[in-house]
Order: structure tokens, then sequence, then C-alpha cells
């Protein structure tokens, strides 16, 4: 019946929706309220018929659901833009396990460490939900990028991307990462009307920049300066895209989307061609450099073989530069922020560098120090701020390849089916969760100094930041390197402080961006220069 039920509803939802779609395109989204809310409804009771959720005994059951909202269910500014506020509400309302929906994908929150060991036991066979359940615009930009495909294709795409990205390779840049930082900061201070240049930072807007270069000169090598500045004009249209196109929804969601003569299909178009024209571009600079070839050489290579596809290789590059933009000054521009609200650890960090930094000739010895785990203090600042400040709070949707039961209460439990995505909380799991107690909101770096692996191994599923298993964050080297590095240059060169208007107020307090889909803090910092600058 539900099957029945199911097909006749899916013509009826579409029709509905392509009307819905050509109002919102002809009155620019100025439809009424009450159809939207009548056509919320209609979807949403289609919805829970159509995927079903079963308890221990195998009868239909009904898991608690946030209502299905035309068009982008929870999918968009709910789920990225507020979603730390709706991650505790939700938690509150719908309890320990529930449901929200991504467009009209289901996608199940887990919240407590037991229930991501039962599902990510098998990690490695999960499937990344097709363009992160986020629609058509997704697609077309990411949905062949390596960290949103599957199975065999993901194994083709990562053999052909991943060494840059290995450890020892991500070691043996050291020292071109630190030239990239110097002239970074030596550019800011050369702007005479820069924040760094009056002692102040906003560690988004005058850092975000640096880590796009680096990974740049990863793949590409040393580029001539006109040929980085078209990179980096792609930037505002890309972020434009993305802001305002995938994240947001709407009518960007569904493939018809693409027959209207709308503005972002221009855009959209405009970027997908610039992009291949300057990798194309890119591509015949790296032929002619001298030295060790470039991997963007051998990446090419693998396209002209049948390894990957054109596709998979820019929508990869593109992954993971302009995602990345957003994605690795997340994981950056949080710390100096927590080492100015904490001066005391912010000395203890710099007599740390310091030390580290003592001959300053060896550079194998400072390369070791930023290399260590969890046995600096250096590596403790920069996971505490990420334990703190998740990049998001809802993880990327993956679906395990068998049915899952959920134990939510002693004899009480939701059996998921195959194929369902689950998304993780990563507030309830890295800052809720009892575990951190009592301090669990505090900022407080020596709650990882010198674990062992035994304690590493307990805390696997209370501490989410590259994810978990084999399909962890491909760049998560190169992304620690660089943090590390960054912080270790503005606390051994800068002073940090918060500006009298943020003193004493809570970390929740703290602006943060409402413009990006990762956690951004938007405050500017005092960021006064000491005696001279040491050079890392």
């Amino acid at each position: 019946m539900i099957m029945s039920l199911s097909v006749q509803n899916v013509a009826i939802i579409c029709t509905l929706a392509l009307i819905a779609g050509i109002l919102d395109v002809r009155f620019r989204r100025r439809s009424t309220q009450w159809s939207r809310t009548l056509l919320s409804k209609i979807i949403n009771q289609f919805l829970e018929l159509r995927f079903p959720v079963l308890n221990i005994a195998g009868k239909q059951t009904s898991i608690p659901s946030c209502p299905y909202v035309w068009p982008n269910g929870q999918g968009d500014t709910a789920k990225f833009l507020h979603g730390i506020e709706n991650s505790k509400d939700w938690r509150e309302q719908y309890g320990v396990v529930y449901r929200i929906w991504s467009g009209m994908q289901p996608e199940i929150v887990l919240t407590r460490p037991h229930q991501l060991q039962e599902v990510f036991k098998d990690s490695d066979k999960h499937s990344k939900a097709p363009a992160n359940n986020s629609g058509f615009y997704m697609n077309q930009l990411l949905g062949q990028c390596l960290g949103l495909i599957s199975g065999p294709d993901w194994r083709a795409v990562r053999g052909a991307m991943e060494a840059p990205f290995q450890r020892n390779h991500v070691a043996s840049q050291v020292e071109n990462f630190r030239r990239l930082v110097q002239q970074h900061f030596a550019d800011l201070h050369a702007q005479g009307e820069s924040n760094l240049a009056n002692g102040l930072l906003h560690p988004v807007n005058d850092l975000a920049m640096l880590p796009f270069r680096i990974i740049a000169e990863m793949f590409y090598g040393r580029l001539p300066p006109e040929v980085i500045k078209l990179l980096e004009d792609l930037v505002p249209l890309r972020t434009h895209i993305f802001n305002d196109h995938v994240i947001r929804g709407g009518l960007y969601r569904f493939s018809w989307a693409r027959f209207f003569p709308t503005a972002a299909n221009a855009e959209l178009a405009r970027f997908k061609s610039s992009w291949k024209e300057f990798n194309q571009m890119a591509l015949a600079y790296a032929l002619q450099e001298r030295g060790p070839p470039p991997p963007i050489i051998a990446m090419y290579d693998a396209v002209a073989t049948g390894n990957m596809n054109e596709d998979q290789l820019l929508q990869t590059l593109d992954e993971s530069l302009f995602a990345n933009l957003d994605v690795t000054i997340g994981g950056l521009s949080w710390v100096p922020v927590f080492l100015a609200a904490h001066q005391h650890d912010q000395e203890r960090l710099r007599t740390e560098i310091d030390a580290a930094c003592s001959h300053e000739k060896d550079t194998k010895a400072f390369a070791r120090y930023l290399s260590e785990g969890r046995s600096t203090f250096l590596a403790c600042c920069t996971l505490e701020s990420s334990r703190l400040r998740p990049l998001a709070a809802f993880t990327v949707p993956q679906a395990a390849p068998t049915s899952r039961r959920i134990d939510i209460a002693p004899g009480k439990a939701y059996v998921i089916p195959a194929g369902t995505s689950f998304v993780v909380d990563t507030y309830a799991l890295n800052v809720r969760n009892e575990a951190w107690a009592p301090d669990n909101e505090h900022f407080r770096p020596d709650r990882f100094l010198n674990n062992t692996y035994k304690d590493t191994r307990a805390r696997r599923y209370l501490f989410w930041r590259f994810g978990f298993g084999p399909r962890q964050c491909l760049g998560r080297y190169a992304a620690d390197l660089m943090i590390r590095m960054i912080v270790a240059h503005l606390a051994r060169n800068y002073h940090l402080d918060l500006l009298p208007s943020e003193k004493g107020t809570d970390y929740n307090s703290w602006s943060r961006s409402q413009e990006s889909w990762i956690t951004h803090p938007d405050l500017t910092l005092r960021c006064v220069q000491r005696t001279r600058i040491h050079n890392l």
C-alpha cells in the first residue's frame, strides 16, 4: 500500500513542486505563506509514509522528526547557518536521535557516542549522500568531487589525488609553507590601511587567503603572480554561487531549474568555464617548470588514462581550494580568538614556541615540533579550539550498507533501514557530552596533552574533527601543519587580546559569520607586534 501510495504522491508532488518553482521565479520568491505551509504539510505526510522506520519488534513506528518545510526541509540555513542553535533546540525537542529532512531526503541525527559506534563500525563501506543531499546545483558544482562520491569511483579518484596530501609529502613542504606564511604577513604589514598594520587582526578576513595559496602551490607549483591573481579572482563568484544558490537552496535544488533564464544559471556556467580554463593554463605552466613536476601533471595524466574523468578532477580541485577556503579558515580562525581570551595560555604557548625555535637554523627540529600530535601545547590548543568550535554543527551525510539498530532507552530502539543517511550533531558530541564535564564549555587545552593511544581510542567517538575511519578528510595532515604554523607565527610575533567590547563576554556571545556554512568568528582582535618579527 505504501509503495502504490508513493507512486501517486510522487506525481502530485512533482507537479506541485514545478508549479511552486515557477511561482518562485515569476514572483521572485514572494509566494504566499499559506501556499507554502499547505505544500509542506502534504509533502511531510508523503515523506512519513515513503521513509518508514521500524521498532525492535519489526513494526513500523514513528521516529521524532522535524516537520518538512518546503522546499529545503532543514537542509539549508536551518542545518548550516543556524546549526549551532538548532543543535540544542532540536535535541531538547526531539530527543537523542531524530530525523531531519534535507530536501526530501531523510537524515538521522546521532548525538551519543554509542550510536556512532554502532553506525560507523564499518565506515569504510558507507556511501556519501549524492551531492550531499543538497540538490541539483550542488551536484553541478561538487557532485563528482572526492568527498561526495563512493565505492570504486572514490577509490580511483583518491588514488589519483592523494599524493600531495600524504603525510610524508606534507612534511617535506614545511619550508614552502613557511615561505608563504612569512610572505603573507609581510604583505599585510606593507598595506598601510590593513588591520595588521594598525595593530588589529580579523582572523577570517586577514588570514583566509593564506591557506588557499598554500594549497594552490601544493597542486600547481609556483605560478606567476598574474596567474595566481586569475585564480583568486574566481573566489568571489564561487563563494556567491555556493552561499546564495547551494546553501540557501530553493529553486536551485531541482534539476528543472536549469531551464530557466536565471542569473544563477549564467553564473554557474561562467564559473565552470573559467575554472576549466584556469586549470588548463596552470597545467601549461606546470609542464614548463623545472625541478620536480607539480602534482597537477599526474592528475591530468590520470584523466588521460581513464582513471578518473575531467569533472572528477576539476570538482576535487574545487573542493580542495574553494570549499576548503571556508573549512581551513574555520579550523584556524578560532584559535587566535581563544588565545586572545586566555592570556595565560597564550604566554605558555609563546614560551613553548620560543624554546622550539631557539636554534633558528635547525629547521628540522621546528618541523618535528609542528608534527607532534598531542605532546605539544600548540597541538593541544588547536584541538581544544576544534572541540569547542567544530567546523559545522552537522556532518556530511553518509549511509550504512545494512540496517542499524539505534538504542535510545532500555527496551526501546529504532531500526534504521539500509541506505538511510546519518549525520552527527558535533556540538552534542564535542561540547555537551558529559564525558567532557565538568568544564566541557571551557577552553582547557591540557585535556589533550600527552594523551596515550588508549586515551585517544576511548575518545574516538567523543570528538569529531576530520571524520571517522578511512574516509577521514584527505587534507588533514596539510590542514594541521598549516594551522599550527600560522598559530605559531602569530603567538611568537604578536600579542593577541580581545577588544574591550568583547572582554568578559561568554564564548557563545562572540559574533560569528551569518554568511558562511562553516562556523567562522566575525570579530576583530587587538594584535600588537612584539619587538621584532621572528621568522619561524
